[in-house]
């Protein structure tokens, strides 16, 4: 039984630790993308990733992905069943980014316990975002 607690909690501490990183993870990036915004309005279709964005200070999470600046997409039946082509689109599955790289602008994903972010240029270009030079390393031509 000490055992099990023990183990408990040290996985409980594991997740925090995670979702901390990804808080900051995500700021950082949205930080990146609209660095003269003071609120950022983000919609999110996963209700575990809107608590995470929900932390963020300078966000502001929307009901209809339509009156968002940026949307955040986790299901390959968001992109499929809605027209959000003209949005700024950023995906949180590797498969996503692969499938739809034509519409996305990036990705952030966990990948072998690692974070993973990617952006791509074509579309950072077809909505006009020009990101710091310390993102450099995260921009690709193609997945």
């Amino acid at each position: 039984m000490k055992k099990f607690i023990i183990f408990l909690a040290f996985a409980v501490s594991l997740i925090a630790s995670a979702t901390k990183i990804e808080k900051e993870i995500y700021s950082t990036i949205l930080k990146g993308i609209f660095p003269q915004k003071k609120v950022v309005k983000v919609w999110v279709d996963k209700d575990s990733k809107r608590k995470i964005f929900r932390k963020i200070p300078f966000i502001k999470l929307i009901k209809d992905y339509k009156n968002a600046d940026i949307v955040f997409i986790y299901k390959a039946k968001t992109l499929k069943n809605r027209k959000i082509d003209n949005k700024i689109i950023f995906v949180g599955k590797y498969r996503l980014l692969k499938e739809f790289q034509d519409m996305v602008i990036g990705g952030f994903f966990w990948q072998k316990g690692r974070p993973n972010i990617i952006f791509l240029r074509k579309n950072l270009k077809k909505h006009k975002i020009t990101l710091p030079s310390d993102f450099e390393k995260y921009i690709e031509d193609r997945v």
